[in-house]
Parts: structure tokens; sequence; C-alpha cells
């Protein structure tokens, strides 16, 4: 190899290595965009959870504070929503799958309203307890009662609230919210809610179903709308996603 053949091989060499150090350094910079816009998106979605926890917070003027509202509760932009609804529609009967930090926000806006009452289906019974307790802390029992009700497939293919605890008089619910039973009891494990509650149901009432970003849970309202005259629906756009139905029957 004489010198003209190595200088330009050093040139290639050189050349190449600029290349592979400029994309490495330009795949830096696009790690480094992604993390802060990640981060910037996860900062906006907490700031958005601060305003509705405080704007629930000044609608309730609750004595003391509620329970933590992350995890298995209700995000605060879902119990905003519900209690908006509540609060606008007076419903005299709210029926409630699951318990807990959402049957103190409803309660409450019975109280506010001065008339309804709000029935939970908890399957747990620790957590029913709990969920009294937490009524109770807040001076709300003669605006709630907390339904212990294992679940069960009697009426079911899915393991279901055991229906047979549902007072056999009840007045005809005017809100059904559907946040539960957990989706890891089964799959579709909140489609039974509508079928099985809707004989029960004011004619123009309202379903506030919760988690609907799922796709278990997109799915079940797909079904829902299929089956049963609904007359509008609503994307609530919250953060685990949140859809209300409103029902048009005869």
């Amino acid at each position: 190899m004489n010198y003209a053949d190595l200088f330009h091989l050093l040139i290639s060499i050189t050349a190449l290595a600029t290349i592979v150090l400029t994309l490495h350094k330009v795949k830096k910079i696009h790690l480094a965009t992604y993390e802060l816009t990640s981060a910037a998106n996860e900062t906006e979605k907490i700031f958005e959870q601060l305003q509705s926890l405080y704007a629930l917070e000044r609608t309730l003027h609750l004595e003391k504070p509620l329970p933590k509202l992350r995890g298995w509760a209700g995000s605060p932009d879902f119990l905003l929503r519900t209690a908006t609804e509540v609060l606008s529609r007076k419903p005299e009967v709210v029926m409630e799958c699951s318990s807990g930090a959402s049957t103190v926000v409803i309660a409450r806006c019975l109280q506010l309203n001065g008339h309804g009452h709000v029935y939970s289906l908890e399957h747990d019974l620790a957590y029913s307890k709990k969920t009294i307790d937490l009524i109770s802390s807040h001076g709300l029992s003669s605006w709630a009662t907390v339904i212990h009700a294992p679940l069960e497939t009697k009426r079911t293919d899915t393991p279901w609230y055991s229906e047979d605890l549902i007072p056999p008089d009840l007045p005809k619910i005017d809100v059904l919210v559907v946040d539960g039973p957990p989706s890891t009891t089964a799959p579709m494990a909140r489609l039974p809610a509508l079928p099985r509650l809707i004989d029960r149901m004011s004619k123009n009432a309202i379903i506030i179903a919760d988690d609907t970003s799922r796709s278990d849970d997109s799915r079940m309202i797909e079904i829902w709308m299929k089956n049963f005259q609904i007359n509008s629906i609503t994307d609530c756009d919250c953060e685990k996603g949140c859809t209300l139905l409103e029902l048009n029957r005869p």
C-alpha cells in the first residue's frame, strides 16, 4: 500500500468515526428529549389530578380529608365528574358497584342535595367494614348503605355480586356507578352491571363507568351500546377513562 492509499484509508476511517460519533450523539439527544417530554406529560397529568382534587374538596366542603385517591381508588377527576352528575341530576337512588372514597363523595353530594341514598355493592367483607367506618367518620351513615355482596355465578357466567342481598323494595336506580368488581376477577368482569341491574333502573337513568381506557371495559361499553337503548354516550376524558351513558327506555 502506497502513501496515497494509506492517506485515503485514514480519511475514510476518520469520516466513518465522525458519522458514528454524530449518530451516537443524535441518539442521546433523542432519548433525552423523549425523557423530558415524558416527564412533562407526567407532570401535566399529576397537575390535572391535583386540580381535580382541589375542585372536589371545594365542592364537598368535608370537615375531614378524603382517603388517598390513587391505586385502586377512584381518581380525583373521576370522582369530580361523579360528584358533578349527582349534584346536577339530584337522584333519589344511586347504586355503586364497589365502595370506598367514591361512597363518601356520593353520600356527601346527596347530603348537599338534601335527599337521596347511595347503595354500594362490595364483595370484600373487610373492605365493606372499612367503607362503613369511613362514611361514619364523615357523618354520612344516613346517606349511604354498604351491601356486602360476595361474588357468585348463580345468575351469570362471570362472577357477580350476590343480587339476593339487594333490598327487594329498592326504588328505581337513577345513577349507576360501575367501578367494580376488580378487573382481576375475570375477563369482562364488569359486563354484568347493566344487564343485571337494568330492570331496577329508572327509564332515564345514567351509568358512569370508570376505567374505560382498558380494553375489556372499552369492549364492555360497545356491547352495552349494541344491546341496550342508549340515548347518549359521553367520553369524560379522565386519566383512567370514564364513560357516561344515558338510557332511553320507554
